[in-house]
């Protein structure tokens, strides 16, 4: 993985990470910024995504992959069940080729796309916990220029299939953050 990259995932790490540290026991059931989604729900969607990610590079079938997706994933701590699923997958990251194609249930992708997709993830379901918790968003300006400029075409392109809504239309005069939300349709 390139030095680029892993600095991405390193911000998108920490910004999901300040947000799920900003829930309360009185969050859980509230609506998330995902509407389909409890804050509960969509934290373990986003833990339950390490658990995917690190089974797609262990080139698990799309059959074993996908029933992860009714597990229980929250654990005692919600914060440690993340870092434990997390340092699994970073660990891969490493260790396997990412120009390998994996299984994902869009389809072939390489390895790098899914770290991509990972990155993608972690920032936006933070935009959506925060949302849930009524915070701010705690997107690092960096981390949401990388985004806006080198992951743009690829939430497009995901669309519907990889879980964003259309993009809203975008003006002038919009930061990056905002850039990143209009295009993954929030």
């Amino acid at each position: 993985m390139d030095e680029v990259t892993t600095t991405q995932l390193d911000q998108a790490e920490a910004c999901w990470v300040t947000a799920l540290r900003r829930v309360r026991t009185s969050d859980l059931n509230r609506t998330s910024g995902a509407a389909e989604w409890s804050n509960a729900e969509l934290i373990n969607h986003l833990i339950g995504g390490g658990v995917r990610y690190t089974k797609l590079l262990q080139q698990a079938s799309t059959e074993e992959v996908e029933a992860t997706r009714g597990a229980d994933h929250l654990g005692e701590d919600m914060l440690d069940s993340f870092w434990t699923h997390e340092r699994s997958f970073r660990a891969l990251v490493y260790e396997c080729d990412l120009h390998a194609p994996v299984a994902h249930r869009i389809g072939s992708i390489p390895g790098a796309q899914l770290v991509q997709m990972r990155i993608l993830e972690l920032a936006l379901h933070a935009a959506d916990l925060s949302r849930g918790t009524g915070h701010d968003w705690p997107i690092d300006e960096s981390l949401a220029e990388f985004i806006s400029t080198e992951l743009g075409d690829l939430i497009i392109d995901l669309g519907p299939e990889g879980g964003y809504r259309p993009p809203r239309p975008i003006g002038g005069g919009v930061t990056h953050a905002q850039r990143v939300l209009l295009l993954s349709g929030r």
